[in-house]
C-alpha cells in the first residue's frame, strides 16, 4: 500500500520544475531587487548593513575566494519585454574589500537565456554563458556593468524580442560582492539618468492576481509521486500556470503524473 504524500509548499522539496515570478518591462526598463527570488540563496546571505539599499535588503556572496571561483548558487530572475530593442544590464554592486587589494571582491557570473540575439560586440555564446561581470565600488554603491571573457570586455548588451520571455541567472563568483537590484535599460534611455535616479521595482505577471472561484484547485504530482496543492490558473503551450502559496509558478506539463495531465488536458479545452 502506497503510504500518504506529505504535502509541501516549498519547490526545492518537491522538485517540480518551478520558476519564480515574471518581471514586466515597461517604458523600456526592467527592474528587480535582488532578493526578489525565489532561488535557494545558498552562499548568498540577506544584508542590510550598506546604507542606502534599496527595497528589503542586499544579497552579499560568501563562497569562494575573494578573487575568483567557479560559479555557485545561482539566483534565477525572469521577465517578460513589451518594447523589443537592445538592453543593458547593470547591476547596482558593492565590493566588501578585507584587504587594500581594491580590484577583488568585485564580480560576478551572468548568463541569459531566452530568444535573443547580441546588441552590440559581446558574442551571442558569451551572453548565453555563465561570463563575469565585475564593477561596484568600495565605499558605497556603484555599478557592475561590464562583461569580461578571457581578459576581453564587452558591454552587456542583449538585442530582446516582444512578447517574449528571459531568464537571467546570477552566479556567485568573488567573496564579499554585494548585490543591491538588477536594472535592464531600452537603448532609448540613458544610463547615467538610469543609474542616478531611486527607480520602482517592476510589477510582476502575478501582481494583484487573486484566487478567483472559476479557477480549480488541485493536488499536482510529478512524476515520482512528489505532490504540492495548487490552484491551476491557465496553461501556455507545454506549461500549466499555477498559484501556489500566492505565488504564481510555472510547471512543464511532461513533469506532471498522468492523471494529471489528463485532467490538465480537459480542464483546459473545457475552458
Amino acid at each position: 500500500m502506497l503510504r500518504s504524500i506529505l504535502l509541501v509548499i516549498s519547490p526545492a522539496l518537491v522538485g517540480l520544475t518551478f520558476a519564480g515570478p515574471v518581471f514586466e518591462e515597461k517604458g523600456g526598463l526592467v527592474v528587480i531587487e535582488a532578493e526578489s527570488t525565489d532561488s535557494r540563496l545558498g552562499d548568498w546571505e540577506k544584508k542590510t548593513d550598506v546604507a542606502d539599499f534599496e527595497g528589503e535588503c542586499h544579497l552579499e556572496f560568501t563562497g569562494n575566494k575573494t578573487t575568483n571561483g567557479p560559479p555557485k548558487s545561482p539566483l534565477k530572475y525572469e521577465f517578460k519585454i513589451s518594447k523589443a530593442g537592445n538592453y543593458t544590464l547593470t547591476i547596482r554592486a558593492r565590493k566588501r574589500l578585507e584587504s587594500e587589494r581594491a580590484d577583488i571582491s568585485n564580480d560576478c557570473f551572468v548568463a541569459l537565456k531566452g530568444d535573443f540575439e547580441a546588441g552590440d560586440k559581446a558574442p551571442l555564446k558569451v551572453l548565453q554563458k555563465d561570463t563575469k561581470l565585475f564593477g561596484g565600488n568600495a565605499d558605497d554603491w556603484g555599478w557592475a556593468s561590464t562583461l569580461d571573457e578571457n581578459h576581453k570586455k564587452y558591454p552587456p548588451v542583449y538585442k530582446l524580442k516582444a512578447g517574449e520571455t528571459y531568464e537571467l541567472t546570477i552566479h556567485g563568483r568573488s567573496k564579499n560582492f554585494n548585490i543591491d537590484r538588477i536594472v535592464l535599460y531600452h537603448e532609448s534611455k540613458d544610463r547615467r539618468e538610469v543609474q542616478s535616479k531611486k527607480l520602482k521595482e517592476s510589477k510582476t505577471a502575478d501582481e494583484g492576481l487573486a484566487l478567483k472561484p472559476e479557477r480549480v484547485k488541485r493536488r499536482l504530482t510529478d512524476r515520482e509521486g512528489r505532490a504540492v496543492d495548487a490552484q491551476l490558473v491557465e496553461v501556455d503551450g507545454s506549461v500549466v500556470v499555477a498559484l501556489i502559496g500566492n505565488r504564481r509558478h510555472r510547471i512543464e506539463v511532461a513533469t506532471l503524473s498522468d492523471e494529471d495531465q489528463l485532467f490538465i488536458s480537459e480542464w483546459w479545452d473545457g475552458e
